[in-house]
């Protein structure tokens, strides 16, 4: 009898040794190669003549990056990369207008990190456009990838269900209402591991409520004891939002990684700029636009979102965590001659011509001291009618020495007034026109 449960627990013991350990142990300094490659097809609803229509959107991206690893969490998972893209671009083409989205080559060099809950990317090199904060905030979360298999332990014969924080960051939500998704193994062979994720996730992402489906499989290798393919599957449902319409997507990514040595555009050197911690100056997160035909610069917070650009406007709506605060309309306005502006008796003219808006009461009106740019700017602040809804608008003109001027307007409910505080201000800061930058 002592002899068989002395023989038994010698072969569990070496059954338990020669067991396959499944899970990512990732180090700081280590490097990744990782492609990326997205397929999206589906609709948008918006209103048009009274009426919910039905838009057509496809959508096909593409990002090569090497990935260094800086900083581990208390779990083990990183969250702190470095990345150099060498490719990072993508075309949408809604209702037949296609529009291309890249990714400057001095922009190569992105931050990725999440102190917490949320992932920030951001270049040491300077501010990003938002088109290439969306380029490269918004593709697949790979930080998350360590995350979709168990954290210790052998090869599981039983389903796991994914942690909450995981499903957040993967499914890009910035709240997570609940969720389904679990983890199963689906065959084991020659030190390859291939498994599935399929569930459902509910949150909120830009203020709208979103729901996903998930069905992914990914394989898992032990020689790079990590996960080196993932094709994720997810059809998202989507209701309007503050920022963007509702709508329902398909989408398919594909992701490949493999281990690499440093490679120099990641070696410390490259690396120098980079802020220790997890403090970010200003400058580097800051959003930039820039006019197409050079006539204004801005340069804001994130917070703001581009929802519409025309020749001669751009809209901007403030949204914190989902909540509405403002609208910013930026109009370029005529030349004035070199030195002069508008009159504040033409622009007091111009703001109550505003289609639909009936003043009550005025609020403040003046000059904006505008530093040493060299420029003018005048403040005009009421309460009123915008559309038969309470509003508060705040006008500005800012005039350049050379003439060249622009109008910005800033809307709001005046519930909504001390949330905006100064950011108003701050816009209006950053507002370069040709002729008072650097000054």
């Amino acid at each position: 009898m002592f002899t068989l449960q002395f023989v038994a627990a010698v072969l569990l013991f070496l059954s338990n040794q020669n067991a396959v350990s499944f899970k990512e142990t990732p180090q700081a300094d280590d490097c990744l190669k990782i492609e990326l490659s997205l397929s999206l097809k589906g609709e948008m609803k918006v209103q048009r003549d009274g009426k919910m229509v039905a838009i057509p959107m496809v959508a096909n991206a593409n990002h090569h990056f090497e990935e260094r690893i800086i900083h581990l969490s208390s779990t083990g998972i990183p969250d702190k990369v470095a990345r150099n893209y060498s490719k990072a671009d993508a075309l949408f083409n809604i209702e037949g207008n296609k529009s291309e989205r890249t990714l400057r080559k001095q922009r190569s060099l992105i931050v990725a990190q999440r102190p917490e809950n949320s992932i920030f990317v951001y270049s040491p090199k300077g501010p990003l456009t938002r088109e290439e904060l969306e380029l490269t905030g918004e593709h697949f979360d790979t930080l998350s990838l360590a995350n979709l298999i168990p954290d210790k332990g052998p090869i599981p014969t039983e389903a796991w269900k994914l942690k909450d924080f995981t499903v957040q960051s993967i499914c890009n939500f910035e709240g997570l209402s609940e969720h389904t998704l679990t983890g199963k193994v689906v065959s084991n062979e020659n030190g390859i591991v291939t498994f599935k994720i399929e569930g459902t996730a509910t949150g909120v992402e830009s203020g709208a409520s979103v729901t996903s489906t998930v069905n992914a499989t990914g394989t898992w290798t032990e020689k790079a004891a990590k996960i080196t393919n993932l094709n994720w599957k997810q059809s998202d449902n989507r209701e309007a939002g503050p920022v963007n319409p509702a709508s329902k997507t398909e989408m398919e990514i594909i992701i490949k990684r493999e281990v690499l040595e440093t490679p120099q555009t990641l070696n410390d050197a490259a690396l120098v700029s980079i802020p220790q911690d997890f403090d970010v100056p200003n400058l580097m997160t800051y959003v930039e636009f820039k006019d197409q035909q050079g006539r204004f610069d801005l340069s804001m917070s994130r917070d703001w979102q581009l929802v519409a650009k025309t020749e001669n406007h751009l809209v901007l709506r403030l949204v914190e965590k989902g909540d509405f605060i403002a609208q910013a309309t930026v109009s370029v306005w005529s030349k004035a001659e070199p030195g002069k502006h508008l009159s504040v008796a033409e622009f007091k003219t111009i703001t109550e011509r505003t289609p639909g808006w009936v003043v009550e009461k005025d609020l403040q009106e003046g000059e904006v001291p505008s530093g040493d740019k060299g420029r003018w700017v005048y403040r005009i602040s009421a309460l009123g009618q915008l559309d038969n809804v309470p509003t508060m608008q705040n006008y500005y003109v800012v005039t350049s020495p050379g003439g060249e001027q622009v109008v910005v307007t800033f809307s709001l409910s005046p519930k909504q007034a001390e949330k905006l505080g100064t950011k108003d201000l701050s816009l209006i800061g950053s507002l370069e026109l040709p002729g008072t930058a650097g000054k």
